[in-house]
């Protein structure tokens, strides 16, 4: 559907070094990646989130080549790799000597939206319950507003800590929140979208956007106020936005698989899956995480060491 993404952009390598990363970057004319080192107590690894980008399977091969020797150099446990090619299988993945992750670290299925039509199109994709919210929070006196000051990150990092309260969930600390605004805002890569009512921000949403695509990366909205769903709105405003910008596509950046009680993903993600389905787009399976022993034995070690912690 797409060939970028914004985590294997040049931007996001640099954000990763702002960060204190090591970033390895390599585009050819068959494929391109952007791989970060990542140290670790028992292993060292070369992780490529979602990515490599490949046109084909002959230059995903080459990809994983490519990784493995710099891999080698930095004298790294093992390559983790996310492609996005469609139609590869978990066949296809172990007949290159790849080994399913433990967990998949970015979010394996999406749904994405096609933004470059009216807005009026775009509503109609959403079930009805969700066209009347978006209707009366803008006839409830919300409004919203578009910003790129880093300073502005507060208002997210407040309303995040009072959803962790209610939910449990664990976000990112609030030094990488600040870090991301401090780098990206600026540049206007990412921003923060804020829905207001009665003077005070009751829901917000930061995105990134590459030009093509932009992306629902994290969102948190007022406890009290989840009966008007604010953040419906918010949503929807970060949709328009996306067309207004000229971009062909909204990624809502992670759903829950297919209904599947023995995946431990579908019952903590079934709500905001459900909230994102209801607008409508189209749903995207890649095939996860996946990663290439180079020390097998350390390799061995973490992965027994994992399983070990999940029993």
């Amino acid at each position: 559907m797409w060939e970028t993404n914004f985590l294997q952009s040049s931007t996001w390598a640099e954000f990763q070094r702002k960060l204190g990363h090591q970033v390895i970057e390599k585009r050819t004319s068959n494929y391109s990646y952007v791989a970060i080192v990542e140290k670790g107590q028992v292993s060292n690894r070369l992780y490529c989130p979602l990515g490599p980008l490949a046109t084909s399977a002959d230059g995903l091969k080459e990809a994983i080549a490519d990784l493995k020797a710099e891999a080698r150099k930095l004298k790294l446990d093992f390559i983790r790799i996310e492609p996005t090619l469609p139609g590869l299988t978990d066949a296809t993945m172990k007949s290159l000597g790849l080994k399913k992750s433990h967990r998949d670290v970015q979010p394996p299925h999406t749904v994405i939206s096609r933004v470059d039509r009216p807005n009026d199109e775009i509503l109609l994709d959403a079930v009805q319950t969700r066209r009347h919210l978006i209707r009366k929070c803008a006839t409830g006196g919300i409004k919203y507003k578009t910003s790129y000051n880093p300073t502005d990150i507060h208002y997210f990092i407040d309303l995040i800590h009072e959803v962790a309260d209610r939910t449990g969930m664990r976000p990112h600390d609030d030094m990488y929140f600040q870090q991301m605004a401090a780098f990206l805002f600026p540049t206007k890569h990412a921003g923060l979208l804020t829905a207001e009512l009665d003077g005070k921000i009751v829901a917000a949403l930061i995105f990134i956007c590459d030009g093509t695509t932009m992306t629902y990366l994290h969102a948190a909205s007022a406890t009290k106020l989840r009966k008007i769903s604010p953040s419906t709105g918010l949503v929807f405003y970060a949709v328009t936005l996306a067309h207004s910008m000229g971009c062909k596509y909204f990624d809502w950046c992670g759903v829950a698989p297919d209904k599947d009680d023995r995946n431990p993903r579908w019952d903590a993600w079934a709500g905001f899956t459900e909230f994102k389905l209801s607008f409508g787009g189209q749903r995207v399976d890649r095939i996860g995480t996946w990663e290439l022993p180079l020390n097998r034995k350390r390799y061995l070690v973490y992965r027994g060491l994992l399983a070990a912690a999940h029993r």
